[in-house]
C-alpha cells in the first residue's frame, strides 16, 4: 500500500494537486505553454507520471489548472493591494502597480498566453479571468467619479497591457510603472 504523507488520504491528495499544479506553473513559466506536458510536470513535482494523470488527464487539464491558480492568486493580490489604499484614486494607482508587476512575472498568469491558439471554450474562460481580474479597478474608477467610467477604465486596462508589453520586451520594470502611473493619474479628473 502506498505511503501518504498527510494526516488523512483526504489532504495527502489535496497536497499532491498543490503540488502538481505548482509544478504546472513553474514549467509553463521556464518553458512556456508547449512544455507544460505531463511528464514534465511530473519531473517538477517529484512524481511518477501516472501520479499526474491521477489529477490531471492532459496538458491541456495542466494548463488550465495552472493558469486559473495563477489568476486566482492575481486576484487576491489585486484585492489585498486595493484594500489598503485609502481612496478611489488610491485604488487605480495600487491596481495599476499590482496588475503591472503581475503581468510582468515569469509566472504570471499573461506569460505564455499572448497569441496563444486556444480552443474557444479555453479563450472563453480566459475572457472571464480577465474580466474578474478587471472588475476591482472598474468599481474604483466609478467611484472617482471618472466620466464615462467604463472608457476611462478600459483605457487604464490598456496602458497596463502597454505597460507589461513593454516590460516583457527588456524596458526596466520600475521605469513602466512609474509612466504609466503618471499617464493614468493625468487621465483621472480632479486633484490626485
Amino acid at each position: 500500500m502506498p505511503r501518504i504523507a498527510a494526516p488523512t488520504v483526504a489532504e495527502h491528495h489535496r497536497m499532491r494537486r498543490a503540488s502538481v499544479v505548482a509544478a504546472a506553473r513553474t514549467v509553463l513559466g521556464n518553458d512556456g505553454v508547449p512544455g507544460v506536458t505531463p511528464a514534465a510536470v511530473a519531473r517538477g513535482a517529484g512524481l511518477a507520471r501516472s501520479s499526474v494523470y491521477q489529477y490531471y488527464p492532459s496538458s491541456a487539464a495542466l494548463l488550465a489548472a495552472a493558469v486559473e491558480a495563477m489568476f486566482a492568486e492575481a486576484a487576491e493580490r489585486i484585492r489585498d493591494d486595493l484594500a489598503r489604499a485609502d481612496s478611489p484614486r488610491e485604488q487605480i494607482r495600487a491596481y495599476v502597480r499590482a496588475a503591472v508587476t503581475t503581468a510582468t512575472d515569469r509566472c504570471g498568469p499573461f506569460h505564455g498566453l499572448t497569441g496563444l491558439v486556444l480552443p474557444e471554450p479555453c479563450r472563453a474562460r480566459l475572457r472571464e479571468l480577465h474580466e474578474q481580474l478587471a472588475e476591482p479597478l472598474r468599481a474604483a474608477v466609478a467611484a472617482s467619479g471618472a466620466p464615462a467610467p467604463e472608457i476611462t477604465s478600459a483605457l487604464v486596462l490598456g496602458a497596463v497591457a502597454s505597460a507589461a508589453n513593454l516590460v516583457q520586451n527588456g524596458h526596466d520594470l520600475d521605469d513602466a510603472l512609474a509612466r504609466t502611473l503618471d499617464f493614468v493619474e493625468n487621465g483621472l479628473p480632479g486633484p490626485g
